[in-house]
């Protein structure tokens, strides 16, 4: 119960859904081919990362938006200051 209640907070702790850290307890409490359930982990994580990459360029995309934006509107300022 301990090992699964610690497999459970590294799952929350990696951001995975209930579902895949579901996915690592089953991996746990099976202990018939080790190689077979890294390789589930491994896809679990790869999964995860890919989505983690892809959130990390939606936020870079609008964060250059904002940044833009916040740019042009001192631009503004500015001239209507000058004028």
């Amino acid at each position: 119960d301990r090992t699964r209640l610690l497999l459970t907070l590294r799952g929350k702790r990696l951001g995975l859904k209930l579902a895949e850290v579901k996915e690592l307890v089953d991996m746990y409490d099976s202990r018939r081919d080790t190689e077979a359930q890294l390789q589930s982990y491994l896809a679990v994580l790869g999964r995860h990362r890919g989505q983690l990459e892809q959130r990390l360029a939606d936020l870079q995309a609008t964060l250059a938006e904002v940044i833009e934006q916040e740019s042009a509107a001192r631009r503004l300022l500015k001239s209507r200051r000058a004028a």
